[in-house]
């Protein structure tokens, strides 16, 4: 009795242990984690590869519209986003890094998105200027280009440098909201009232009706840049201005609507070079050009079989022909400015 009773409890030691079965637990949205992880990589690699595109492009025809270098200016500060702002705010946004990164995040993303909008509203103004006043538009050098180019870029920095005494305390939370409407505001109420304007002018009796045309296509234009704009950078906008007063502090989905909001507004960086592909011809035709260029080489022009004697296999001989792809030549293009062939 004692042998099978210590027996028994031996074998007891032996027993498979039942486990309980994990329920795998649902991913939390609120937070950060690897689907964010990924989108928002997707998301800067679209904006680096297209706006280094759209930069190459646009340089390469500089000469011939004075325009391009304003979208120029446009795609540097898009590209910023997808170098700085976004890997920056995927930074910050990781728990345990997010003490360091806060500062260099807030600072990138601040100069980068003020910089891209207030580029888009100088580049209204400048078409407005071209179709209301063209006789005028010509006499323009290039010492007015150079300051259209340089205000966004100081404007930014300055708002950059308020929103960096603003997190020290040393500019109080009245001040800041106020000037954070005004800087907010001003580009967005540019671009509508260029809109307006160029509507205006296109319903005056005395113009040509080949001008008209063009206009009636740039405010399609302008209208779909604003749309975007105010879709995609008008919502972190109002999340800033309901954070400083303090509107979302228990708001338990915070961490979801933070996260959709900078897709939106980084999203902004990247729709530009959509919108450039499907309204400006001159664009779409080098773009082309180079993709063929880079990513199709070589043709493969022929290929002969003959049997290889004594063997009796087959053996394909493959001949690739290089192909030469012309880039169109720049000097040869009309002199139309860039927006007044949009949509053709």
């Amino acid at each position: 009795m004692k042998l099978r009773s210590s027996t028994h409890q031996f074998l007891k030691l032996f027993k498979p242990v039942k486990r309980k079965k994990t329920v795998p637990s649902k991913m939390d949205f609120n937070s950060w984690n690897i689907f964010w992880g990924i989108f928002f990589g997707v998301l800067m690699t679209l904006i680096i590869a297209g706006n280094v595109l759209t930069i190459w492009i646009f340089f390469k025809q500089r000469h011939q519209k004075r325009s391009y270098s304003l979208l120029i200016s446009l795609a540097v500060a898009d590209l910023l986003v997808g170098i700085f702002a976004v890997p920056f705010f995927m930074k910050e946004s990781d728990a345990s890094q997010r003490h360091t990164w806060h500062p260099i995040s807030l600072g990138a993303d601040v100069l980068t998105g003020i910089t891209s909008i207030y580029n888009l509203a100088v580049i209204s103004l400048e078409r407005m200027f071209a179709v209301g006043w063209p006789l005028r538009h010509r006499t323009l050098n290039y010492r007015v280009y150079v300051c259209a180019i340089s205000i966004p870029w100081i404007i930014a920095a300055i708002f950059t440098t308020s929103v960096v005494l603003r997190k020290l305390d040393i500019i109080g939370r009245e001040n800041y909201l106020y000037y954070l409407v005004l800087i907010s505001g001003i580009p967005l109420i540019t671009i509508c009232v260029v809109n307006f304007v160029v509507w205006k002018k296109q319903k005056s009796p005395f113009r040509n009706q080949n001008h008209i045309k063009r206009e009636v296509k740039l405010a399609k234009t302008l209208a779909l840049i604003t749309g975007t704009t105010l879709f995609t950078w008008l919502p972190f906008q109002s999340l800033n201005i309901l954070y400083e007063l303090k509107v979302t502090e228990n708001f338990h989905l915070l961490g979801l609507t933070i996260f959709v909001i900078k897709i939106l507004q980084f999203s902004n960086s990247f729709v530009n070079v959509i919108i450039y592909q499907f309204r400006i011809p001159e664009f779409k035709r080098m773009l082309f050009q180079i993709l063929n260029f880079f990513v199709i080489p070589f043709r493969r022009s022929s290929t002969e079989i003959s049997p290889s004697a004594g063997t009796g296999s087959v053996v394909s001989l493959i001949t690739f022909t290089n192909l030469t792809f012309s880039l169109p030549n720049v000097h040869q293009e009309s002199s139309l400015w860039v927006l007044n062939r949009l949509g053709t």
